[in-house]
């Protein structure tokens, strides 16, 4: 299966290595164009960046609602399998969470893993309150129709779970035209029915979360750091697609300092 593979290749004169960059739910490759694919391209680095199957310009294996972790691995896998040498991993949202079990396997070529706004290790039953709580409707919806649209597709529910509250209309309207729908077993895996075990990835793993993620709560993120062994780095006043939004250039020098220490 020939998946969507972005690269910018490093604009210095030697290259200093390679990262991939995994996109979360409902989003692909294309999210980490605007920013942080170029600029670690410009600090030296041959950037990547996968859509899984069925997202972004991959191509479709079956019905999106019935895909699984485990086959976004395999296709974690596989892509790393063609990029020659060791790579750097960067996973967000959902992606951090098929990074996890990814590095599961010792045999594993991740040099170093960046879980940013990952979904935590040990499960999401705090945000399954907050969606039964602010989006009732949206909620039922969504469990009816093995759909989570009817949260997305709301732009006021939008603006509140993955955005700061200061980002224009047509920024937002421009990142969800391009946002897909996403598999409603990946969300029930990573929810509570296969999570991944900390205990068994051994590679330097940095933790990012943000403070006003809706999705993953900052005390979910210090629990997933403390079970990983490290100081978790929390961006102040920062939404869940901070990376899409300003500000976020301060957050990839810390990465690029975690990568090169």
């Amino acid at each position: 299966m020939e998946l969507e593979i972005l690269q910018r290749k490093a604009t210095t004169e030697k290259s200093k290595g390679k990262i991939l960059f995994l996109h979360g739910a409902c989003m692909g490759a294309w999210c980490w164009t605007d920013n942080l694919l170029p600029w670690f391209a410009t600090q030296g680095y041959d950037a990547f960046a996968l859509s899984l199957r069925n997202h972004g310009n991959s191509p479709n294996r079956g019905r999106t609602t019935f895909r699984t972790i485990k086959e976004y691995v395999q296709d974690l896998s596989d892509t790393l399998a063609n990029i020659p040498g060791e790579v750097h991993v960067v996973g967000h949202s959902m992606g951090g969470f098929v990074l996890q079990h990814y590095l599961k396997n010792p045999a594993n070529k991740v040099g170093k893993g960046i879980l940013l706004c990952s979904a935590a290790s040990h499960g999401a039953g705090t945000l399954v309150k907050k969606l039964v709580k602010d989006f009732p409707i949206g909620f039922l919806k969504s469990n009816l129709t093995l759909s989570w649209l009817p949260i997305l597709a709301d732009k006021r529910h939008a603006r509140k779970v993955m955005f700061r509250q200061d980002i224009t209309d047509v920024r937002m309207d421009a990142i969800l035209s391009n946002m897909k729908d996403e598999s409603f077993l990946v969300f029930l895996e990573l929810f509570f029915m296969n999570l991944p075990d900390p205990k068994k990835v051994k590679k330097p793993i940095m933790v990012i979360g943000a403070e006003k993620d809706y999705l993953i709560p900052e005390k979910d993120t210090r629990k997933m750091a403390a079970a990983y062994g490290v100081d978790p780095f929390i961006i102040p006043e920062a939404s869940h697609n901070f990376f899409l939004e300003d500000e976020w250039e301060y957050v990839a020098e810390n990465m690029l300092a975690f990568l090169e220490k």
